[in-house]
């Protein structure tokens, strides 16, 4: 069974408030600097270049809900794999304020989309969206269910990346 809106938004503010806080003390410099390349990683991002990601990727969803919602069962055209790469890319040239503002803000937005399909008695309007490369129709509890699980996962990216490229925990000493 499919999460409640009022939970997935729970979901959504506490997931924003987490990349803040793993954000908190970084500086410009570690927020660019890309930790070295590993065998199982041979080339990793750095974590203004996942924000880059994703703020790409949530607005590719802010798209996706609002045609959901104006033209129920609509098909998708899936991203092209190389527009994560380009997504990212943003991150290097972008100044990191403007990224965080841009998270904000596309957070916003999905909110207020969260509550244009929340039906009257409080579940989701019954509408969404084909998705030809996973060959399944997305309702709305599971488009914005992926916007949360993709920030989620990258949240925990951005820690690891925290510590890789030095940044101490706030209120913590540097290691």
């Amino acid at each position: 069974m499919a999460a409640p809106p009022e939970a997935i938004r729970r979901r959504l503010e506490a997931s924003q408030r987490a990349l803040l806080a793993a954000l908190e003390g970084i500086t410009e410099e570690q927020f660019k600097r890309r930790p070295p390349a590993t065998e199982a990683d041979p080339a990793p991002w750095s974590i203004a270049e996942v924000l880059a990601h994703l703020l790409s990727n949530e607005r590719l969803w802010v798209d996706r809900i609002s045609l959901a919602l104006r033209s129920d069962g609509a098909s998708i055209t899936p991203s092209p794999e190389a527009a994560h790469e380009e997504g990212a890319r943003v991150g290097r040239q972008v100044p990191v304020p403007q990224l965080i503002h841009g998270l904000l803000g596309v957070r916003r937005e999905l909110l207020k989309l969260l509550d244009a399909a929340t039906a009257a008695g409080g579940g989701f309007l019954p509408k969404g969206l084909w998705h030809p490369r996973l060959g399944e129709h997305l309702d709305l509890a599971a488009m914005f269910g992926k916007v949360a699980g993709h920030h989620e996962e990258h949240l925990a990216q951005v820690e690891d990346l925290r510590r890789a490229v030095g940044a101490h925990t706030a209120g913590r000493s540097a290691p």
